[in-house]
């Protein structure tokens, strides 16, 4: 990776698992990186860290404008944006309700939507990079993920359509899907750590590599999408799965 100090990077929800992971290794790659999230002790414990924060809400437009306005009048530039921030509620498709929709929504795809045009402007000055997050369960659903699917698969039109329309201002716009990975997003949904642990193991055991991600097995293609080595890639949705689009699979020994 190239270091420069002074590239900025913004990544949103980046205070736990796949965002803080992505947040540290930028920093390693010589980025200024400014940490934007909802939860102040998570923003504090990111803060002692040495890294910038921003307090603030994906689906609140006025909150978005606000950061990319403090990011504006600190650096004058923004380098790249890892949109990681994102929620999941596990609803059998009986179960759905207008608020669970509303919020998936509001915070999947109307916040990508939102954060990314917000700091589009900043992003054009230096033919910056965005990295959205997908989840492979657009293409290989599991029961009760109905709504977050959706919101998903939006997060994917929408970046494949700006990466059209804003490749002729140097800007990339690409699309990371993670499979099953070790983060918070399904604790904070209510899983027990003991269930998720169990899933995690078991799950990933089907994989063809054998095992659930970590976060770095994520944030390492997240780093090189923003660095210059991938200035050639631009509206790519880039399954990070161990193999799972390939299907899961009982191997004999």
């Amino acid at each position: 990776m190239h270091s420069d100090g002074h590239r900025i990077a913004l990544v949103t929800g980046g205070t736990s698992g796949i965002g803080r992971c992505v947040a540290r290794g930028l920093r390693d790659d010589g980025f200024t990186v400014v940490v934007m999230a909802r939860a102040l002790p998570r923003l504090e414990s990111m803060a002692e860290e040495g890294f910038i924060v921003a307090r603030g809400d994906v689906s609140d437009d006025q909150s978005v404008k606000a950061v990319a306005a403090d990011i504006e009048c600190r650096f004058a530039r923004l380098d790249a944006l890892v949109h990681c921030a994102g929620i999941v509620e596990g609803e059998a498709a009986a179960s759905i309700t207008a608020e669970s929709i509303a919020r998936q929504v509001e915070v999947n795809l109307v916040g990508t939507i939102l954060v990314n045009l917000s700091v589009l402007p900043l992003l054009k000055r230096n033919g910056g990079s965005i990295v959205n997050f997908s989840s492979t369960i657009v293409r290989l659903p599991i029961a009760g993920t109905s709504v977050y699917a959706a919101t998903k698969a939006g997060v994917e039109g929408f970046s494949r359509a700006l990466a059209f329309e804003v490749g002729p201002d140097g800007v990339r716009v690409n699309v990371v899907a993670p499979s099953m990975v070790r983060t918070n997003i399904w604790l904070a949904a209510g899983m027990s750590a003991e269930t998720y642990e169990q899933t995690l193991a078991k799950g990933g055991a089907e994989y063809p590599l054998g095992r659930a991600g970590e976060p770095e097995d994520v944030a390492g293609i997240v780093r090189f999408l923003v660095a210059p080595e991938a200035r050639w890639i631009t509206g790519t949705v880039l399954p990070v799965d161990g193999g799972r689009t390939l299907g899961l699979a009982k191997r004999e020994a």
